[in-house]
């Protein structure tokens, strides 16, 4: 999916907490707004699909329109629109990852005696990227990405996490980029995050990153590097950031059902997950700079 840029409101609010189990009315309101143009460019084959799509999901009694008749769709239209308010949150979220992989169609229309094909992925193409938008506008805690509703973190972090992820396209670091999708896929699950997983990960990849970008440092492990790194033999980095590693490093050895079946360095919660993804983006994203031969190491 192509990244779309957050509107005008959401790049300029201030910082403030994401709205988290919840879906709002307005953001409803807002949905309704994209499955009408949705209906209105053919992405959709009607409302009678939305409706009852909607029903399933409240579990409300079968109802069949007719799609060529114009009261029944009418009903369709208005029978959508409550069920979409009536619904829970949740369900409004499966609602939005239905629409987008079973609900959608291609179409073919004729515009200036030209004939214009849409192909199902494009159609699929609109729909995410208006459904990010309004989760952007809507300051939603989630975000819609690879057609799933998955869980986003604070701004700072995600901000770090978007940097991290331009520098992990480096064609060297193919083991760190598995790394860190794996920790964002466990950290963003939103029916089940598993923030051990994401912990382990993100570690991982930091490990990775510095085995790939330095071979000189011959290191096993991300505590090798970091001795490597601090030494005045290489004087990559003073002894003092060169903690920071070792420090994240210790917490996945530690962390309470991270790795080594450790049951007594702390548990890891939603809010130590979050900090550790940020922290180890910011520590790919320095290696990265580290490692460009053509600048001199910033200290």
């Amino acid at each position: 999916m192509a990244t779309v840029p957050p509107p005008f409101a959401a790049r300029n609010r201030r910082e403030k907490a994401w709205i988290e189990e919840d879906f709002p009315s307005s953001a409803r309101t807002g949905l309704l707004h994209l499955l009408n143009e949705a209906v209105g460019k053919d992405y959709l084959s009607g409302w009678h699909i939305v409706a009852k799509e909607l029903r399933r999901i409240a579990r409300t009694p079968v109802r069949n329109y007719r799609p060529n008749y114009v009261p029944s769709i009418e009903q369709a239209e208005k029978d959508a629109e409550t069920f979409l308010n009536q619904i829970g949150w949740e369900q409004v979220y499966d609602f939005c990852e239905r629409l987008h992989s079973h609900l959608v169609q291609g179409t073919v229309y004729e515009r200036n005696d030209e004939v214009v094909t849409i192909t199902k992925t494009e159609s699929q193409l609109f729909i995410a990227e208006e459904m990010q938008r309004l989760f952007e506008e809507e300051s939603l805690g989630y975000e819609f990405r690879d057609g799933l509703v998955q869980r986003r973190g604070k701004r700072h972090m995600i901000d770090q996490i978007n940097k991290a992820e331009k520098a992990l396209t480096d064609l060297k670091l193919e083991a760190a980029r598995k790394h860190f999708s794996k920790a964002l896929r466990h950290f963003r699950d939103r029916k089940k995050p598993d923030h051990e997983n994401a912990v382990k990960e993100a570690v991982c990849a930091v490990e990775a990153a510095a085995k790939e970008l330095f071979p000189d440092a011959k290191a096993t492990t991300l505590g090798d590097f970091v001795k490597w790194a601090t030494a005045s033999e290489s004087n990559l980095m003073p002894k003092t950031i060169g903690q920071t590693f070792t420090g994240l490093y210790a917490f996945r050895n530690s962390g309470e059902g991270v790795s080594h079946g450790a049951t007594s360095g702390g548990i890891v919660t939603a809010e130590l997950s979050e900090y550790v993804l940020g922290m180890a983006a910011s520590q790919v994203i320095l290696l990265a700079d580290l490692a460009k031969d053509d600048e001199e190491p910033p200290f």
